[in-house]
């Protein structure tokens, strides 16, 4: 056998015992790493202390069961038997358990709540849980909030007036086209910084469904509107569903409905009168913002084309293109369905005029 082996508890107790006054206050060279031995040392330390002692303990921190055993000669004793450990829960455990447990509180809390909700957190609301989203949805919320923030003000429209806010259909839409006129933080959105706020461009891809133009004091005014299409998918990933028709009756209750959902449109002011070919039903596809010549005006390109446009397809083909000059250009407006200057039709009368 080599003189050189050594058992584990050997080296294991030389290990304890190298801790010299040399490493620590007659040292003389700084050291980053501590020696085997005093890591050793600190790490046995820290277990003594973590440990209790067996009277220290209380009945729940023991690993062992207390059993009663009924003896040969008729006398029962307690016998202390190890019991099987208990499996620790992890950090990741306790934080699912966390996130599964859950307080839901009735519906009328969350409709005393919601009397505090500024116009601007109304989406934040609706994204706590299915409860406050169901609130955001009723009419009562939509009256709620019209009543807390109407103020007489001279450019509100007579179809947003309080007398005009009793029907329930697109009772929201109504709502926040006139938050717009009365709550200022919509307001100073709305104001003109410069004359061409939104560049065309965000309209691309978007289909028209209404163009028309009229003359004003000095210029003529072009309008297209343009929609978007949300139900655009591959031929081959189209499933023919059956979903429920509503009737009139729910129709005309439905607190959520607007007409001009995904629809902008283009406003466009010319100094002259042109001509522009007819262009509904096709889909924009290019849009060009240049200088006009005498690099006083501005010269705008739009061009529509026909054809089945997805993410899969880059570029939208087709016989039917046409293409629009307007020149000379004053200003360009994208209006969203809720600005102010936003031209729609009442709500009822689309409704009944719908097939």
């Amino acid at each position: 056998m080599s003189k050189n082996k050594k058992t584990g508890k050997k080296q294991h107790a030389k290990s304890l015992g190298d801790v010299t006054i040399n490493d620590f206050a007659n040292s003389t060279v700084c050291k980053n790493r501590l020696k085997k031995s005093s890591s050793n040392v600190t790490t046995i330390i820290k277990q003594l202390e973590s440990d209790k002692s067996w009277d220290e303990k209380d009945d729940f921190d023991g690993d062992f069961n207390f059993v009663r055993e009924e003896n040969e000669d008729g006398t029962v004793s307690v016998v202390i038997k190890k019991g099987p450990r208990r499996r620790l829960k992890s950090c990741q455990d306790s934080c699912c358990e966390q996130v599964d447990e859950g307080k839901s509180y009735p519906l009328d809390i969350w409709f005393l709540i919601s009397e505090y909700i500024r116009p601007e957190d109304v989406g934040r609301f609706a994204g706590i849980c299915k409860t406050s989203f169901a609130v955001v949805c009723t009419a009562k919320f939509w009256f709620s909030l019209y009543k807390r923030y109407y103020q007489s003000v001279p450019s509100l429209p007579e179809r947003l007036q309080p007398e005009c806010m009793l029907r329930l259909y697109g009772l929201r839409t109504s709502v926040i086209r006139s938050l717009h006129y009365m709550y200022s933080p919509f307001i100073n959105r709305l104001k003109a910084v410069t004359t061409f706020e939104k560049h065309p461009d965000v309209l691309l891809r978007r289909q028209c469904v209404l163009m028309w133009h009229q003359k004003q004091s000095k210029d003529w005014l072009y309008c297209f509107k343009l929609k978007e299409d949300t139900n655009m998918a591959l031929p081959h990933s189209r499933r023919s569903e059956t979903r429920h028709q509503p009737d009139l009756l729910e129709m005309l209750e439905d607190v959520s409905a607007n007409p001009d959902e995904n629809c902008r449109i283009l406003q466009v002011t010319c100094l002259h009168f042109i001509a522009v070919p007819l262009v509904l039903g096709l889909t924009l596809t290019s849009v060009s913002l240049t200088l006009s010549q005498g690099f006083r005006h501005h010269r705008l390109q739009l061009g529509f084309g026909s054809g089945v446009h997805t993410c899969a397809y880059n570029a939208l083909g087709g016989s039917n293109n046409a293409t629009i000059i307007l020149d000379p250009v004053i200003n360009v407006k994208v209006l969203d369905w809720w600005h102010p200057l936003y031209p729609h039709d009442d709500n009822i009368e689309y409704l009944l005029n719908q097939e």
